[in-house]
């Protein structure tokens, strides 16, 4: 009983009263609602031209119809921003959260949109969004030489390691783990997810040239230094933010100009710390929704691949970038609405806004792996 009361407390917006805000700050949590309008309104005049039309009619009709998109993306943002729903979470801000609510449904649209395309006609609605894309780039295959020792090398007998060791997919490795670690806050269902996704990348290998690595790189790298670093760090960070005690003080009542900038930087940590029991083993039906949230993570992950696959995107691109932090962002309050489901003993209840949201964009991103690649990498599997 006291587990389900914590996880419904949990899942309640957490913003305070206006009475508990501190003097100094309390001006970020008023709302401004009209005064945002009529400033949005004078932007939109500005942008859009609607005082000058011949200046307008200037532009080119791609020019205007690309000005359009991006003017009604900002516009749904800033609604989202002032009036959506706020989230269980309130730091920074409830508006952040609400704006990174925001942008999933932007790219849940934009990704049902591209699903509706022909694999060409997708490729070339990327170039919209990074003009040097559109074009087949080889994969490249880390599993070609796994020669620990290359003597024919003159400049590094051991080039093979420095390359894999060097990589920019090290640091990623690294940090992302981490991250899950932070999110996660388990450390055997974080060992599971590690396991399992190396698994995949050896069911798929043959699919994807990226997932042919060598067995030193996928067992030893991989597991053994890079995600066992990510998580030992990452569960590090857990018990150092379970540890603290959580009595917050408003910016107005520290006393030095130290204190103060402490608490403004502590404004960017978490308001409390919940301790996520997952409980895999607590019965059949929990087992399997822990099982779900292993299958929706790691199918995000190949996603990743896939969708750079199909859509000729290279490693290097910002897009790619881009995409692992809005999912990165996502999945913050996405974790921990689904805990406090899983906790919640409630008879009928239902799952969060970026649950659903989540599970939502994965599917899509699936399908269109699926329609765009379906006879590459059958291809590549039969070849």
């Amino acid at each position: 009983m006291e587990a389900a009361a914590a996880a419904r407390q949990r899942a309640r917006p957490r913003t305070p009263p206006a009475e508990e805000y501190d003097p100094w700050t309390a001006w970020l949590y008023k709302p401004r609602t009209i005064s945002v309008l009529l400033v949005g309104a004078c932007l939109l005049i500005w942008a859009s031209g609607a005082l000058d039309p011949e200046g307008a009619a200037s532009h080119s009709s791609s020019t205007s119809i690309k000005r359009g998109v991006w003017a009604m993306i900002a516009v749904f943002l800033a609604y989202c921003t002032l009036q959506a729903p706020s989230t269980i979470l309130i730091r920074p801000h409830p508006a952040f959260w609400r704006l990174v609510h925001g942008l999933a449904v932007v790219y849940l649209v934009a990704l049902t949109f591209l699903l509706f395309q022909n694999r060409d006609d997708a490729r070339r609605f990327m170039k919209h969004l990074s003009p040097d894309l559109g074009v087949e780039l080889p994969e490249r295959s880390y599993g070609a030489d796994c020669r620990l020792y290359v003597p024919e090398n003159p400049k590094n007998k051991f080039i093979n390691i420095y390359e894999t060791l060097f990589d920019e997919f090290v640091v990623a490795h690294v940090l992302g783990w981490w991250g899950k670690a932070v999110m996660i806050r388990n450390q055997a269902l974080l060992w599971v997810l590690s396991i399992g996704f190396e698994l995949m990348e050896l069911t798929f290998r043959h699919m994807l040239p990226n997932f042919n690595e060598c067995w030193w790189d996928s067992i030893i790298l991989d597991i053994l230094i890079c995600n066992w670093f990510g998580i030992w760090a990452g569960m590090h960070t857990v018990r150092y933010f379970d540890g603290k005690t959580y009595e917050w003080v408003g910016l107005s009542r520290q006393p030095s100009i130290m204190g103060k900038v402490k608490r403004s930087l502590s404004q960017f940590t978490p308001a409390q710390w919940d301790k996520d029991q997952w409980q895999p083993f607590m019965g059949p039906l929990r087992f399997i929704q822990v099982l779900f949230l292993c299958v929706v993570f790691m199918m995000v992950e190949l996603n990743t691949f896939f969708l750079k696959f199909c859509l000729w995107i290279p490693p290097r691109n910002p897009l790619v970038v881009y995409r692992l932090i809005l999912w990165w962002l996502i999945a913050i309050p996405t974790i921990r609405e689904y805990n406090s489901y899983l906790q919640d003993s409630k008879p009928v209840k239902k799952v969060g806004a970026f649950c659903w949201l989540s599970v939502a964009i994965c599917i899509v991103e699936l399908l269109i792996c699926m329609k765009f690649g379906h006879e590459m990498i059958l291809a590549r599997a039969f070849s």
